[in-house]
């Protein structure tokens, strides 16, 4: 297939992961950027920007609409990637433009958080033909559907096989980039008084993301990275790590995340926030532990520091990653399989 694929194209964004997937997949793949120039995860928006957000008023920076009108002709299927701030008058220009292309949704937030729907998507969820999510919930009759979404599909979270692996560390990376137990993600508040108890519990924590500044010098065992690491770094992290800790974001309503599965595909030991929807995943205690509050995480960081087991729990959590249907690859063709009606 000829695909249009509208994301994000900085380094640190899934976005790429899988347009690299289709491109695997044996597809040709045009990418139209979101972002303006230069920009990353650590670029802080202008005033301006950071209003229109709340008003739910994006500005297309990037003219990513009016890039997605010029390059659609020609093409089978155009996926939008959480993009949000196309205006519906472009996806319009796009449909007229590729009459027999099917126009995919995707995103990993929840869409009924007001937050993460903008206006513009709000007048334009019943241009598209199909709508996938990572969030279950949101396929259910009272969410997507009553916005407009004629058509759902969840979808798992998924990994990048390239991206999300194991990777070999010697003793002076262990040092560098290792802990007890450490934390990859953005600040959330439940997270920080859970992790700001475990250090106090005695479990050395380290945490790297956006956001954690202000808890610096709140513990001694609590060691605040506030950067965000990626790529080859993110996997030093995982197997420098003797516990991965692994949060819901309570703001999204989340039941996995991407990283509940790019931790056990890059061959983490994981403790991961616990779910209904994440255990009938992972087996508890045999490819990965659960915990389901402070208590609980603490006692299960304390148990498992000094258990034999954990490498290979560890081990059977990359193994179920790596036999399932859990790869970006095989998560898009079956998204492109019912976006064309075969499923």
């Amino acid at each position: 297939m000829k695909i249009l694929f509208v994301g994000e194209t900085f380094v640190g964004s899934r976005s790429p992961q899988r347009v690299r997937a289709l491109g695997d997949l044996g597809h040709a793949v045009t990418t139209v950027g979101t972002a303006a120039p230069g920009w990353s995860y650590a670029s802080r928006p202008q005033l301006l920007d950071r209003v229109l957000y709340r008003l739910r008023l994006p500005l297309d920076r990037a003219a990513a609409g009016a890039g997605m009108a010029r390059a659609a002709p020609g093409h089978d299927a155009v996926i939008l990637d959480n993009a949000r701030m196309i205006a519906p008058k472009w996806l319009r220009a796009a449909r007229r433009a590729a009459p027999d292309a099917r126009f995919i949704w995707f995103s990993e937030d929840d869409m009924m958080n007001p937050i993460h729907r903008t206006r513009w998507l709000e007048r334009s969820l019943g241009l598209f033909d199909l709508c996938v999510t990572t969030k279950s919930f949101n396929a259910d009759p009272g969410e997507l559907p009553v916005l407009g979404a004629r058509a759902v599909l969840f979808v798992n979270n998924s990994y990048c096989p390239h991206e999300h692996r194991p990777i070999g560390i010697d003793a002076d990376e262990r040092r560098r980039w290792g802990a007890p137990a450490s934390f990859v993600g953005t600040f959330e508040a439940p997270r920080a008084r859970s992790l700001v108890a475990l250090a106090r519990a005695g479990v050395a924590v380290r945490v790297w993301g956006n956001g954690w500044s202000a808890l610096r010098g709140t513990h001694p065992l609590l060691s605040i990275e506030d950067r965000l690491v990626h790529g080859d770094d993110y996997r030093r992290v995982v197997a420098a790590s003797a516990i991965n800790l692994c949060f819901l974001r309570h703001a999204n309503r989340d039941r996995q995340t991407c990283r509940s599965i790019e931790i056990p595909a890059m061959g983490g030991f994981m403790i991961h926030e616990h779910s209904e929807e994440m255990s009938a995943l992972f087996a508890p205690d045999r490819e990965v532990v659960y915990f389901r509050d402070t208590d609980d995480l603490i006692a299960r960081c304390r148990s498992w520091l000094d258990d034999p087991a954990r490498p290979a729990v560890a081990a059977a959590g990359h193994a179920r990653v790596r036999s399932g249907d859990f790869s970006h690859g095989a998560c898009w063709r079956r998204i492109l399989e019912r976006a064309a009606g075969k499923t």
